[in-house]
């Protein structure tokens, strides 16, 4: 009679670590599959960041307007007119692309950027972040040399886990 409780006991314990394992390693979700969600949710998503090279840039978020200075693969995005656009002034902005071609516009408070990855911050590989999405929420990028404008959803970054360091300070890899 003992052996059915041992075994259903031996049991649990092998499911209770298998499921702990694929908690902690399990893969981040793509940036793409944020097409399919349309409510707001706190997301943890990966995309390859795009390298848009050195360029002047501005960017209108609801009646939010903004000027982005591109170094890269990052950007910093100034309040430059409108009523203010979430907690901060300036945002630290990353545009993640997904394994299908979808891409975000990642926003990060640039306070807290520069105070965790220096003025000289890389932008390597795969870049992993942690915050908030809403799909209602469009930017719009204006290029002025070619009057080409994209749009793109949000995400609202409170984490960088993955793939941003400090040139000289940090190695690479995850943030916490």
């Amino acid at each position: 009679m003992k052996k059915p409780f041992i075994l259903a006991g031996v049991l649990f314990v092998a499911l209770l670590i298998v499921g702990f394992t694929a908690m902690s390693s399990s893969s981040y979700m793509d940036v793409s599959k944020l097409r399919g969600i349309d409510e707001e949710a706190k997301v943890v998503v990966k995309g390859e960041p795009l390298n848009l090279g050195m360029r002047k840039m501005t960017m209108a978020i609801g009646d939010s307007q903004f000027t982005i200075s591109f170094q890269g693969s990052y950007g910093v995005a100034e309040h430059a007119g409108g009523p203010r656009f979430g907690d901060e002034d300036s945002y630290a902005v990353f545009l993640l692309k997904g394994e299908d071609g979808f891409t975000v516009l990642a926003l990060y408070s640039a306070r807290s950027f520069i105070q965790a990855y220096g003025g000289a911050a890389a932008v390597e590989g795969t870049v992993v972040v942690e915050g908030m999405y809403n799909p209602s929420v469009v930017a719009t990028i204006y290029n002025p040399f070619t009057g080409a404008s994209s749009q793109y959803k949000v995400v609202m970054v409170d984490k960088i886990l993955e793939g941003c360091h400090s040139s000289y300070e940090k190695p690479a890899g995850r943030l916490e």
